[in-house]
């Protein structure tokens, strides 16, 4: 059996994470190998000489996930890194760092497609950076909406490359569990196309439980990857639900926390932020979302809220 474990890269997952791990004999990690990766399982690598060797924007996370697959891994199980798009990215820029130019790299028809799908999608994503700054409501909306489709088609070459890659490792009739982030939804389609019927794949929204006590959906996603994974899944949305998912999107991630939070007065505190981010933003029409973003695009956080929470009379 195959379990995929949705989740974020927060702390607070860890201990859910561990639960379904160790009843597998194989984990897949969601990232590209690294040299130093099983120095660090065995112990001849610290982990803190580890740590200095990735560009993590979760480094508590990172930490303490090295400490728990430590474990895992002395107690037998297989930790296994597989991201072939990451993998062939950093391939694409150890080839541009050494003086190669992008026709050499188009010449090459495995680093063409993911050269053209990242330069699509981090193109949009400048785009929506520039317009968010000064251009009008409408303009942005359009820009989250472009990108958004930049990224699902990403995201598509994503999961289809790693699901080719996991495949052979089901050879092996063992229990394997495969580490996938919210968005990566679309690994599920593939990882069931490649292996059949027969095959189970079980999918597992990890920190779901919590989710649903603080009254949110389990996969606590925002808006913007609600919108990409609707143009992932479905080709396309209604367009007046795509306006208004971007729309959202927009005061979403203004009034979302963006420094790693770890357990403690709360055990899970990026997902109470999260929901509650969420079901503020749910409340919005189009219009609110228009007045309240001239109002707070260019604010800290912290003001943000305020201005929101006053808006809608709190």
């Amino acid at each position: 059996m195959i379990t995929i474990g949705f989740s974020s890269h927060h702390a607070e997952v860890l201990p859910y994470a561990r639960r379904h791990m160790e009843r597998h004999q194989i984990i897949i990690l969601e990232e590209p190998p690294v040299p130093e990766f099983l120095g660090m399982l065995d112990g001849r690598l610290s982990i803190d000489a580890y740590m200095m060797t990735l560009d993590s924007g979760f480094p508590e996370f990172e930490r303490l996930m090295c400490v728990l697959l430590r474990e895992l891994h002395h107690e037998g199980r297989q930790v296994i890194q597989i991201e072939p798009y990451l993998e062939t990215l950093l391939e694409i820029h150890e080839i541009l760092s050494d003086g190669k130019t992008p026709q050499e790299i188009m010449s090459d028809p495995r680093l063409e497609r993911v050269y053209k799908a990242e330069k699509r999608a981090t193109g949009a994503l400048l785009t929506y950076y520039a317009h968010s700054l000064k251009a009008p409501f409408d303009e942005v909306v359009q820009a989250v909406k472009a990108f958004a489709q930049a990224d699902a088609d990403r995201l598509l070459l994503r999961e289809r490359l790693r699901a080719r890659a996991i495949k052979p490792l089901t050879a092996h009739e063992v229990e394997i569990y495969v580490e996938a982030g919210y968005i990566h939804y679309p690994l599920y389609h593939y990882l069931r196309k490649a292996l059949g019927r027969a095959q189970r794949i079980r999918v597992v929204y990890l920190l779901a439980p919590v989710v649903r006590r603080l009254g949110g959906r389990r996969r606590n996603m925002g808006p913007g990857d609600i919108l990409t994974l609707h143009y992932a899944l479905h080709g396309g949305v209604f367009e007046p639900t795509a306006d208004l998912l971007a729309a959202r999107s927009l005061i979403y991630i203004k009034l979302l926390q963006k420094n790693e939070l770890l357990p403690g007065a709360s055990d899970a505190p990026h997902s109470e932020d999260e929901v509650s981010v969420n079901q503020v933003v749910d409340r919005l029409s189009i219009e609110d979302c228009r007045t309240l973003f001239d109002k707070i695009r260019l604010l800290k956080r912290e003001r943000a809220r305020r201005v929101v929470q006053a808006y809608l009379g709190e």
